[in-house]
């Protein structure tokens, strides 16, 4: 689940707005201090390159660590950092892709209000955003993946006779219980994260398993 998302200005590096949806609890210190960090870091390279004037499209960041990842996106029209700290167990491209729907609707929507906010620091009326952003990403839920089992295990193993599925395939299909993540299936079972996507691509489209 999304932890939190911010709206940061780039040419202050004032955040304009911020969504919570769920507690970072324990691990809150590290992520935030470390969040900060690659902000202040992507700022300042954002501010080089249009003072030799390169272009900034490419200043996006992704940054995955054991308990989280953190995601950055900036939107060169706005001159805004769309900035998503989730759990590490999310569906990262789908995070990349809402965040750029949310990224050309927050500009769309307050293009007026931003020129108010550089010239007078008033933010108020990003507030309405918030809600926007619950719906666009589903209330913080959007890259949750959660596979599911379709089939009882006497099934399952029927298929595996028929050669239809590896015995890593049928591995994967028992961890797939409607709780564990990808990323769980893939450090209980020691394996990368894309043989695990792959085999997960496999068994949706034999009707193995829901995505």
């Amino acid at each position: 689940m999304i932890y939190k998302i911010y709206l940061i200005d780039g040419d202050s590096s004032i955040s304009l707005l911020d969504v919570t949806f769920k507690f970072l609890k324990k691990i809150q210190d590290n992520i935030i201090t470390g969040f900060f960090n690659v902000i202040n870091r992507t700022i300042d390279n954002i501010h080089e390159a249009m003072a030799k004037g390169r272009k900034v499209n490419d200043m996006n960041r992704v940054i995955e660590s054991e308990d989280s990842t953190i995601i950055i996106y900036y939107h060169p029209l706005s001159r805004v950092l769309f900035c998503v700290i989730s759990d590490a167990d999310d569906n990262t491209e789908r995070i990349k892709n809402v965040t750029h729907i949310i990224a050309n609707r927050f500009w769309k929507k307050h293009r007026s209000d931003l020129k108010m906010f550089r010239a007078t620091t008033e933010k108020s009326r990003f507030h309405t955003f918030v809600a926007d952003i619950e719906n666009l990403t589903n209330g913080g839920r959007i890259a949750e993946i959660f596979p599911d089992l379709l089939l009882i295990k006497n099934v399952l193993k029927k298929i595996l006779s028929m050669g239809m599925l590896t015995d890593f395939d049928f591995e994967v299909a028992l961890l797939c219980n409607g709780k564990n993540s990808p990323l769980k299936i893939s450090r209980s079972l020691k394996k990368n994260l894309s043989e695990i996507n792959e085999v997960l691509k496999k068994l949706e489209q034999l009707d193995v398993v829901r995505i």
